[in-house]
Protein backbone atom coordinates (compact mmCIF):
# COMPACT_ATOMS: atom_id res chain seq x y z
CA UNK A 1 0.00 0.00 0.00
CA UNK A 2 1.38 3.39 -0.98
CA UNK A 3 4.21 2.06 -3.13
CA UNK A 4 4.20 2.34 -6.89
CA UNK A 5 5.26 -0.51 -9.07
CA UNK A 6 8.25 0.00 -11.33
CA UNK A 7 6.02 -0.48 -14.36
CA UNK A 8 3.76 2.44 -13.34
CA UNK A 9 4.02 5.09 -16.12
CA UNK A 10 3.22 7.89 -13.66
CA UNK A 11 5.67 6.76 -11.02
CA UNK A 12 8.38 9.34 -11.65
CA UNK A 13 5.86 12.22 -11.66
CA UNK A 14 4.19 11.04 -8.45
CA UNK A 15 7.52 10.47 -6.71
CA UNK A 16 8.66 13.92 -7.82
CA UNK A 17 5.51 15.56 -6.41
CA UNK A 18 4.70 13.27 -3.45
CA UNK A 19 7.94 11.34 -2.81
CA UNK A 20 8.58 12.62 0.71
CA UNK A 21 6.47 14.24 3.37
CA UNK A 22 8.05 17.63 2.71
CA UNK A 23 7.43 17.34 -1.06
CA UNK A 24 3.84 16.25 -0.40
CA UNK A 25 3.22 19.18 1.92
CA UNK A 26 4.66 21.64 -0.59
CA UNK A 27 2.66 20.10 -3.45
CA UNK A 28 -0.59 20.25 -1.47
CA UNK A 29 0.08 23.85 -0.43
CA UNK A 30 0.73 24.80 -4.05
CA UNK A 31 -2.51 23.09 -5.09
CA UNK A 32 -4.46 24.88 -2.37
CA UNK A 33 -2.97 28.29 -3.13
CA UNK A 34 -3.04 28.09 -6.94
CA UNK A 35 -4.63 24.92 -8.31
CA UNK A 36 -2.79 23.68 -11.40
CA UNK A 37 -4.68 20.55 -12.38
CA UNK A 38 -3.65 20.75 -16.07
CA UNK A 39 -0.19 19.66 -14.90
CA UNK A 40 -1.80 16.44 -13.67
CA UNK A 41 -4.03 16.15 -16.73
CA UNK A 42 -0.96 16.37 -19.00
CA UNK A 43 0.41 13.19 -17.39
CA UNK A 44 -1.85 11.11 -19.61
CA UNK A 45 -4.66 9.31 -17.85
CA UNK A 46 -3.30 9.86 -14.33
CA UNK A 47 -6.51 11.40 -12.99
CA UNK A 48 -8.64 8.70 -14.64
CA UNK A 49 -6.43 5.79 -13.62
CA UNK A 50 -6.31 6.94 -10.00
CA UNK A 51 -9.83 8.12 -9.14
CA UNK A 52 -9.09 8.27 -5.41
CA UNK A 53 -6.21 10.65 -6.08
CA UNK A 54 -8.53 12.75 -8.25
CA UNK A 55 -11.23 12.90 -5.58
CA UNK A 56 -8.66 13.71 -2.89
CA UNK A 57 -7.06 16.52 -4.93
CA UNK A 58 -10.38 18.09 -5.85
CA UNK A 59 -11.68 17.86 -2.28
CA UNK A 60 -8.42 19.23 -0.90
CA UNK A 61 -8.50 22.16 -3.32
CA UNK A 62 -12.12 22.98 -2.48
CA UNK A 63 -11.77 22.75 1.30
CA UNK A 64 -8.33 24.36 1.27
CA UNK A 65 -9.61 27.30 -0.73
CA UNK A 66 -12.51 27.77 1.67
CA UNK A 67 -10.08 27.55 4.58
CA UNK A 68 -7.81 30.22 3.09
CA UNK A 69 -10.80 32.49 2.44
CA UNK A 70 -12.02 31.99 6.02
CA UNK A 71 -8.56 32.79 7.36
CA UNK A 72 -8.34 35.95 5.25
CA UNK A 73 -11.83 37.02 6.32
CA UNK A 74 -10.95 36.43 9.97
CA UNK A 75 -7.77 38.51 9.74
CA UNK A 76 -9.59 41.38 8.06
CA UNK A 77 -12.51 41.35 10.52
CA UNK A 78 -10.14 41.20 13.51
CA UNK A 79 -8.25 44.20 12.15
CA UNK A 80 -11.49 46.11 11.70
CA UNK A 81 -12.60 45.18 15.22
CA UNK A 82 -9.32 46.44 16.72
CA UNK A 83 -9.53 49.72 14.80
CA UNK A 84 -13.12 50.19 15.96
CA UNK A 85 -12.10 49.57 19.59
CA UNK A 86 -9.30 52.15 19.30
CA UNK A 87 -11.68 54.69 17.76
CA UNK A 88 -14.24 54.14 20.54
CA UNK A 89 -11.52 54.56 23.18
CA UNK A 90 -10.35 57.82 21.58
CA UNK A 91 -13.94 59.13 21.49
CA UNK A 92 -14.39 58.22 25.15
CA UNK A 93 -11.18 60.06 26.10
CA UNK A 94 -12.28 63.12 24.09
CA UNK A 95 -15.65 63.19 25.85
CA UNK A 96 -13.97 62.94 29.25
CA UNK A 97 -11.61 65.78 28.32
CA UNK A 98 -14.56 67.96 27.26
CA UNK A 99 -16.37 67.34 30.57
CA UNK A 100 -13.43 68.68 32.58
Amino acid sequence: VGHLGEEDPHGSFLVMRFGTIIKSMLTLFELMAAPNLPEYRDQGNLLFEMPLLSMFLIGFIIFGSFGMIALLTGVISESMFEKNQLRMEEERLEKEAQRR
